[in-house]
């Protein structure tokens, strides 16, 4: 009997979800913001460095974790900077992601393989255990990542789609790339009444019409000029379309960062906040979605009493000088070493700069202030 059939005394009901069920429906092609967002986080979760600490906070060296993830994951075939920003697109695009872990005859993980979210299905037995499968075959969960991106209500072993989550606003967007579309096609001309003083046939207003659109009705024919005779006017009956046009869709571009959680400025810069306000607010979105991720590798590949994390620095550190202007007030205080400051700008460490060593007044380490007072005594003196 199950711990479940024990401690509840009846069984559930079976339950089984696949990823179509929280996937989007339409296609995300049509929006581009939908794209900038999903390439954005996918690519900067990718470049972010692995790092591996162990319980006291020390990184550790020659990790697994840190060779998968940013060396070659799968062989020949792909990077482990390339795996993670597949994982992370497919993740916040289906709303689940997978990879096996490839292990070698002593149980130790050396590549790592992504397989189709389609092809993955889970099952909740009547007893409450969960059976994984990919391709109707059962796989052991213990061997494979899986990525999730929001919480499933009902469900906490499977993740749900941003997108499948705002289905409706997606819906509103792509009519509205729609139409933009079909404007720009014009020539941005928008909708024209045409009057005539007197009546006219049927027919006759449908051969001006297939006139008219035949000779401007393309963007190629936007420099055409037009002629009206025999007392017709010509009225555009949106006179602001266009630019109503483009704001619908800068606060569509809004709306979609919200969806993702992430700062609108990241799409279109338009936010009035300082780029290092920016990047932390970003900084804090990516620590969001990435938490679960995280702990997902560690659980997976690290070894026991140690844990996976990323590196937000080259995101957050800023432009060059605002990111030096910074590292020296650390150094000042003790807090980084030397080498800490060239390993995060990219420089190659320097012999005798691993150690913190304050040089402000009221926090010198005394022990390097007495060295430095002693080269100062000349003995000779």
């Amino acid at each position: 009997m199950s711990l479940w059939s024990r401690l509840f005394k009846r069984s559930m009901p079976a339950v089984t979800w696949e990823s179509p069920v929280n996937w989007y429906s339409g296609s995300i092609d049509s929006i581009p913001a939908v794209q900038r967002c999903i390439h954005t986080i996918a690519s900067d979760i990718a470049r972010c460095p692995v790092t591996v600490t162990d319980g006291d906070g020390n990184h550790v060296e020659g990790a697994t974790a840190v060779d998968l993830l940013s060396g070659q994951a799968w062989g020949d075939v792909l990077t482990g900077t390339d795996l993670r920003r597949w994982m992370v697109a497919e993740t916040l695009t289906t709303g689940n992601a997978f990879a096996v872990v490839v292990v070698d005859t002593a149980g130790a993980p050396i590549a790592l393989r992504p397989i189709a979210t389609a092809d993955v299905s889970m099952q909740q037995q009547t007893d409450g255990t969960i059976q994984w499968s990919y391709q109707g075959n059962p796989f052991d969960y213990g061997f494979v990542l899986h990525f999730k991106a929001l919480p499933t209500p009902g469900n906490p072993y499977w993740g749900t789609s941003p997108l499948a989550a705002a289905s409706t606003t997606l819906e509103g967007l792509a009519s509205l790339e729609a139409v933009f579309k079909a404007v720009s096609a014009t020539g941005a001309l928008g909708k024209l009444a045409f009057s005539h003083p007197g009546a006219l046939q049927p027919a006759v207003r449908d051969a001006m019409r297939t006139a008219f659109m035949a000779q401007h009705g393309s963007a190629s024919t936007v420099g055409t000029p037009i002629f009206v005779g025999e007392g017709m006017k010509v009225e555009q009956l949106a006179q602001t379309m266009v630019s109503d046009l483009a704001s619908a869709r800068a606060a569509g571009a809004k709306e979609v960062a919200s969806i993702f959680g992430i700062p609108s400025a990241m799409l279109d810069a338009s936010d009035a906040r300082t780029q290092p306000e920016i990047a932390q607010m970003y900084c804090n979105a990516l620590l969001g979605w990435s938490a679960s991720w995280m702990a997902e590798i560690t659980s997976k590949l690290a070894a026991p009493g140690t844990r996976v994390a990323l590196d937000f620095s080259p995101i957050t550190q800023g432009d060059f000088r605002t990111a030096g202007r910074a590292y020296a007030q650390l150094l000042q205080v003790g807090a980084l070493a030397p080498n800490d400051v060239r390993s995060r700008l990219g420089f190659a460490p320097w012999p005798g700069l691993d150690e913190p060593k304050p040089v402000i007044s009221g926090v010198t380490d005394p022990t390097a202030a007495a060295d430095a007072a002693a080269q100062e005594v000349d003995p000779d003196a």
